[in-house]
C-alpha cells in the first residue's frame, strides 16, 4: 500500500502539472458524451494516457478502468479507477475548481484514494482504516476530520447536477424539497472535491446522483477515514440522489430527508 499510494500521489501531481500548463490556452479536441453539455477535449484525455501509463508501468497486474475509455485487464484483484479531471466543464470554462482523481480497489472496496486540486496545490489522501489527510508539495501534512455538526438545519450541503435535461429537471424539484431544510447549498462542479471537502470540514454533507466509480470512490473513502459517513442510496430513476456523504450527526437525518424528497407528487 505505502507504494500504490506513493505512485498515485506522483501520478496526480504529474498529470496536475501538465492540466495547468494548459489550463489557460484554447481548449482543443472538444466532443460530446452523455450529452451536448457533458464534454470532454484532448486535456483529459492527455491527463489519461500519462496516468494510465504510470499505473501500468507500476503494478502491471492491475486493473485498470479510467473515464475516457481506457480499459486494461489485470490478474491481481485489484482495479484502480481514474478521473483524470474532474471538473472539465470549470476547465473549459477557465473556473479554477478542477481535481485528478486515482482510487485503488479491491474485492472488499477502495483501499486507497487520492484527490489533486492542481490550482489550489491541495492533495486529498485516504487508506483504508489509516485515515485521511490533506497536503501541498513541500508543506506540511494535516489530518483530516469531519464537522462535528448535529443539526441538518444548520448544514451546508454540497451537490451536483446531471448533464441530461430531464435529470436535471428531476433534480430541480428534489432541491425544493431539500433547500428550506439545511442551511444552505453548494454546487462548485468536482464531485470528488466536494466529497474530499466534506472529510475536511468545509462542507458538512453532500449529495449528488453520481453512479461511475471514479466519479466517487476515491472521495467516499476520504470522508469515510475523515470520520464521516457514506451510503449509496437506490435510485428509482436516473438522477436521483446516489452517494450521500455527511458528517455522522446528520447522516441519518439527510438520507431521510433525500428519500422523501425523491417521493412524486
Amino acid at each position: 500500500m505505502p507504494e500504490a499510494m506513493a505512485v498515485a500521489i506522483d501520478a496526480a501531481r504529474a498529470a496536475g502539472r501538465q492540466l495547468l500548463e494548459s489550463f489557460e490556452g484554447a481548449p482543443t479536441g472538444i466532443d460530446a458524451k452523455s450529452s451536448h453539455t457533458d464534454l470532454v477535449s484532448d486535456a483529459d484525455r492527455k491527463s489519461e494516457t500519462a496516468i494510465v501509463s504510470a499505473i501500468r508501468w507500476a503494478f502491471p497486474g492491475d486493473a485498470i478502468v479510467a473515464e475516457e475509455g481506457s480499459l486494461e485487464q489485470g490478474s491481481s484483484g485489484r482495479t484502480w479507477y481514474i478521473d483524470p479531471l474532474d471538473g472539465t466543464i470549470n476547465y473549459l470554462y477557465r473556473v479554477p475548481h478542477w481535481s485528478v482523481v486515482l482510487c485503488l480497489a479491491d474485492a472488499d472496496g477502495a483501499l486507497a484514494g487520492v484527490v489533486y486540486d492542481p490550482v489550489r496545490d491541495e492533495l486529498f489522501a485516504a487508506e483504508r482504516g489509516k485515515g485521511a489527510s490533506v497536503s501541498r508539495a513541500g508543506g506540511t501534512m494535516r489530518t483530516l476530520r469531519t464537522t462535528a455538526v448535529v443539526d441538518l438545519g444548520s448544514s451546508l450541503v454540497a451537490t451536483g447536477f446531471a448533464y441530461v435535461a430531464q435529470d436535471r429537471e428531476e433534480q430541480a424539484r428534489i432541491l425544493t424539497r431539500v433547500l428550506g431544510k439545511v442551511r444552505d447549498l453548494r454546487r462548485y462542479g468536482s464531485a470528488a472535491l466536494d466529497l474530499s471537502w466534506v472529510g475536511a470540514g468545509r462542507f458538512d454533507a453532500y449529495f449528488e446522483s453520481v453512479d461511475k466509480p471514479w466519479d466517487w470512490m476515491a472521495g467516499a473513502l476520504i470522508v469515510r477515514e475523515a470520520g464521516g459517513r457514506v451510503t449509496e442510496l437506490k435510485q428509482k430513476r436516473s438522477g436521483h440522489p446516489h452517494i450521500v456523504a455527511s458528517a455522522p450527526g446528520v447522516h441519518d437525518s439527510l438520507v431521510a430527508l433525500l428519500k422523501r424528497a425523491v417521493q412524486p407528487g
